[in-house]
């Protein structure tokens, strides 16, 4: 079972969220590992400047309240 469905909000995690400017993003499409292994569940994430990135389960953590 994915980790994050379509609609969760996510941040990335350690220095590529720091690059990013820990800015979150919505998860739009789950990509589940043909292999079942979640952690490397891809995930297409869009940003608020139109930005999308495919990245890697263990790369993203669920949006803290803040």
């Amino acid at each position: 079972m994915p980790r994050f469905a379509i609609g969760d909000l996510v941040e990335l995690n350690g220095l590529l969220g720091e690059l990013h400017g820990g800015t979150p993003g919505k998860v739009v499409s789950v990509f589940q590992h043909k292999n079942g292994i979640s952690a490397l569940d891809e995930y297409e994430i869009v940003f608020e400047d139109s930005t999308r990135l495919r990245l890697w389960s263990f790369q993203l953590t669920h949006v803290r309240e803040r």
